[in-house]
């Protein structure tokens, strides 16, 4: 039959009296419960306690790492302004490059850089967010897309000014912007008489009147096409500039290229002389654009002579 109570001994040192307790197991198994679930609530406590304390430090870091995420932030917007002043000022330096290179400056609702707006084709939690920080990072963002398409536009306008300056230059080089020679104009283009025929005729050059042997230079880059005895013209050496450009040098003593040589503005080509219907030393100079005699004059800045 099993036992209903436990009973305990208690022996002490040194006394011969023992004592007796009789514990029924009904009042054990209680006991062993309470103590159960005393121990399983302190274990609770202390794990709610660890917990609560870990969150705590957890939210502590957190905070400390929005602020620091902030102060950044503000630091980079700060930075993003100033970018952005300094790619408003390329693009007004751009407009006066451009204006030098003879185009026509950006409108101002290209510089805007605008594009068109379309869902995000990804999931961004930051999307879903309402807080402050998540607008400063979308803004950023923006700002940041912003300005490389204004650096792209400002990059691609500056290629542009810089091919349409070394199409000028190269279209510079073959204009006639000098005087041949040295001396003083003899004769005008336009109607005039005939030196030696007395006959009103149009002169389709100037004539500049110097001592024999004087240098006659090309007035412009080009190639030579012409270098021969001509009727009336005598020795003729005639530039072809290219852009639909010649320009003729008549009555020269001695010439000092031939036919397909290329020539650079301000290089010797030959020397003044009388060969020719002529009364006297002097350089017929003429310029031809497109098929049409033009005014000589028109084509030389102040008179120079390199």
């Amino acid at each position: 039959m099993p036992r209903k109570a436990w009973t305990i001994l208690f022996v002490p040192h040194g006394d011969i009296s023992i004592r007796r307790l009789s514990v029924s197991r009904w009042l054990i198994g209680f006991l062993s419960f309470c103590c159960l679930t005393l121990a399983v609530g302190v274990g609770y406590l202390v794990i709610s306690s660890v917990n609560k304390t870990y969150n705590e430090l957890k939210l502590i870091n957190l905070e400390q790492e929005n602020r620091l995420l902030t102060e950044k932030l503000n630091t980079v917007e700060s930075k993003i302004g100033q970018l952005n002043g300094k790619i408003d000022g390329l693009l007004v330096e751009n407009q006066v490059f451009r204006r030098i290179a003879g185009l026509e400056v950006l409108d101002e609702e290209v510089t805007k850089v605008g594009i068109g707006g379309t869902f995000p084709g990804h999931y961004d939690e930051l999307f879903e967010m309402d807080s402050e920080l998540a607008k400063n990072i979308y803004s950023q963002e923006d700002q940041v897309e912003a300005l490389l398409r204004k650096a792209d536009l400002i990059g691609q306008s500056l290629q542009e000014a810089m091919e349409s300056m070394e199409a000028s230059a190269d279209k510079w080089a073959h204009h006639p912007s000098i005087k041949p020679t040295t001396g003083y104009i003899s004769s005008f283009f336009g109607r005039r008489r005939h030196p030696i025929y007395h006959t009103l005729q149009y002169h389709n050059a100037i004539d500049i009147s110097t001592k024999t042997g004087e240098p006659i230079v090309a007035t412009a880059d080009g190639k030579i096409i012409k270098s021969s005895h001509q009727v009336g013209y005598g020795l003729t050496i005639v530039i072809d500039h290219g852009y639909g450009i010649n320009t003729k040098y008549a009555h020269c003593s001695k010439s000092k290229v031939r036919k397909g040589q290329k020539v650079k503005r301000g290089e010797v080509i030959g020397y003044v002389g009388q060969s020719g219907i002529t009364t006297g030393p002097n350089l017929h100079y003429e310029v031809v654009e497109n098929g049409v005699p033009k005014d000589p004059l028109n084509y030389i800045l102040d008179n120079y002579v390199p």
